[in-house]
């Protein structure tokens, strides 16, 4: 008896070590559109030279277009896109505008946010920079939502309190060298170039005042999203593409010679940006998904009358 027991027992364990490998080779393609971002790029290339995407079985076909071009895909599902990269206030106010039913389930990356300015300038708190020209990217764009945000948990109001100066990042950050306005919010790849050169500085970094007003630990910035039928109908795609993201972000974080070897995908040049990244991009992803922090980000946009109506529907999944 004790005999066919261990029998059946090793039996068990043949079968369901052979689903398992039949599961994790099983490639499965995934169809994403990804904004146009070096720090999305980056974390693509980790994704796919590092056997991580492999490893869980996934094979990505990626479309790069501007941010709200990358949306409009997912939102419409253009070219056949699956699953895209969008801010999470974006999903919101898309769900609602649009009548569509997007659900993140990843993080791709969290917000810096920092204002930059010239080392020399007379600024040091966002309240000295009220009534100076600061570059930004447009009113509408989720990257404007989030500021706003955040200004307006710090008292502050971005209309009201600075001359906006809008384009796309490549254009704020040649106002900014040029001394066409006094401030710029950039990137984060963009940041780290700048205070390499040792000629600008950050005003204080937002996501630190954010996180010691509201008692969250980071500002979600942008997602990875899917229309909810599709997420019902692809169970499998999401818990692939899930893991494979947060094991891709650990990786970063324990490797930051990462950024050397990717120094072109980057467009880093000097060994003073190189450094200096390596200590501020892999904290930008996000080691595990955390659907409260993103939930606690839309009832405070909801509360500073920056998004209509909070959702009524659970949009970031477990």
């Amino acid at each position: 008896m004790f005999a066919k027991i261990i029998i059946l027992v090793i039996v068990v364990a043949a079968v369901f070590a052979g689903w398992y490998w039949w599961d994790l080779n099983n490639i499965e393609t995934v169809k994403i559109s990804f904004a146009d971002a070096e720090n999305l790029k980056f974390l693509l290339a980790v994704l796919q030279d590092k056997g991580i995407a492999a490893k869980h079985g996934l094979k990505l076909g990626v479309l790069f277009s501007p941010p709200s071009e990358a949306e409009r895909r997912l939102i419409e599902k253009i070219d056949g896109v699956e699953v895209g990269t969008i801010n999470p206030l974006s999903i919101a106010i898309t769900n609602q505008a649009k009548n569509v039913k997007l659900r993140a389930f990843v993080s791709t990356y969290q917000t810096n946010q920092a204002l930059v300015v010239k080392a020399a300038s007379p600024y040091y708190k966002f309240e000295d920079l009220k009534g100076a020209r600061i570059a930004m990217h447009p009113k509408g764009s989720a990257s404007y939502t989030m500021h706003a945000v955040g200004m307006k948990t710090l008292g502050l109001d971005l209309e009201r309190d600075f001359r906006l100066v809008f384009g796309s990042f490549p254009q704020n950050e040649q106002r900014l060298s040029g001394g066409e306005v006094e401030a710029a919010f950039l990137n984060a790849v963009a940041t780290a170039r700048f205070l390499a050169t040792g000629n600008y500085r950050e005003v204080v970094n937002l996501s630190r005042e954010w996180g010691g007003i509201t008692g969250s630990a980071v500002i979600p910035f942008v997602d990875l999203a899917a229309h909810a039928d599709w997420i019902s109908q692809n169970p499998n795609k999401v818990k692939r593409l899930r893991e494979a993201v947060l094991e891709a972000a650990i990786f970063i974080r324990k490797n930051p010679q990462l950024i050397e070897e990717y120094k072109g995908i980057l467009g880093l040049e000097r060994p003073e940006e190189i450094n200096l990244m390596k200590e501020r991009l892999p904290a930008i992803y996000p080691l595990a998904w955390l659907p409260e922090e993103h939930n606690a980000l839309v009832k405070r946009a909801f509360e500073l009358n920056l998004i209509p109506e909070p959702p009524k529907e659970n949009i970031f999944i477990e």
